[in-house]
């Protein structure tokens, strides 16, 4: 087992990326020293992968360059997570509207209103994803009900019984996204359809990309990094959007972020991507000296996402 590396000061970790050729003049000590501090030299050194071989950083790698990297890409979670929120309230306000519009209010405490096999027979892993939704949400109530007022109200004037458009407001996006899965087919389809996937499987696509899209909220919630960094889950692309994706040595990337952020063009409202291009246009202009290729960006980017 190899040995645990020894701890360095702050001004050993310096002095170990000048080593390794990263440029740092004089004059950017102190900012250097700042950076490092507050982010943590392991968790930096992921940013700078691109600009080093091996433990050799490349002529042109500048601590101004790792600094942008790392600046462009908490800018970027945050925008990302702006049009994730549009995509999830946009999702629990139509499982809520549709599945009422059938089942009635309260039809969501009657497991038999989901999903059901051939032979009319709850399918087990149904009952435990139901069971895991609600015990779940309960949890959540019980977290929120001192804090939101809406929980608060249907607590003392409602008998705490809460329609399904309220019962949604305690769901994560990754709640919502498994309860979409065990939704009837019909309202699956009812669903699509108003997101704007009209081919037959259009359910099913719907449900890839959520979990696609909750994959990349936990990301971003949680600081991970999206530079560079290669997704295990790849959304599913319609044949005109592989079309569009960065080809290198020959090969169509598919596990890089722009991918993701095809798929969340798809679903997501005109006006809200709108607002997400021109936080991405900022990025782009404040940060020069990032290369978006390791977002999986082809040229032609601003052609496609507009």
């Amino acid at each position: 087992m190899d040995k645990v590396k020894p701890f360095l000061s702050i001004d050993k970790q310096i002095e170990l990326l000048k080593y390794r050729k990263l440029k740092i003049n004089d004059n950017q000590l102190e900012k250097a020293k700042e950076f490092l501090l507050n982010n943590n030299y392991y968790r930096v050194s992921g940013y700078s992968l691109t600009l080093r071989k091996n433990d050799t950083f490349f002529n042109s790698a500048s601590l101004e360059t790792l600094m942008q990297i790392y600046e462009a890409d908490r800018y970027m979670r945050h925008i990302l997570l702006l049009v994730i929120e549009a995509v999830e309230v946009r999702l629990k306000s139509m499982i809520a509207y549709f599945h009422s519009q059938k089942y009635g209010p309260l039809g969501y405490l009657d497991i038999n209103n989901f999903s059901c096999s051939n032979n009319d027979k709850i399918d087990i892993s149904i009952i435990k994803n139901y069971i895991y939704i609600t015990s779940k949400a309960e949890n959540q109530k019980k977290a929120m009900i001192e804090s939101e007022l809406f929980l608060k109200h249907h607590k003392e004037h409602k008998n705490d019984i809460l329609p399904f458009w309220v019962y949604v407001e305690v769901l994560t996006l990754s709640d919502a996204s498994k309860l979409y899965t065990i939704l009837d087919e019909e309202l699956q389809k009812t669903i699509a359809l108003q997101l704007n996937f009209q081919s037959n499987n259009g359910h099913k696509i719907v449900e890839n990309l959520l979990h696609c899209i909750t994959i990349l909220r936990n990301i971003c919630a949680h600081g991970g990094r999206l530079y560079n960094r290669l997704f295990t889950r790849k959304p599913r692309l319609s044949k005109e959007e592989k079309e569009l994706l960065r080809i290198e040595n020959g090969i169509k990337i598919y596990d890089k972020l722009f991918s993701y952020i095809l798929i969340l063009k798809s679903i997501t409202l005109p006006k809200d991507f709108k607002l997400f291009l021109e936080h991405l246009n900022q990025i782009r202009s404040k940060y020069p000296l990032v290369d978006l290729r390791h977002y999986g960006f082809p040229e032609n980017w601003q052609e496609i996402l507009e």
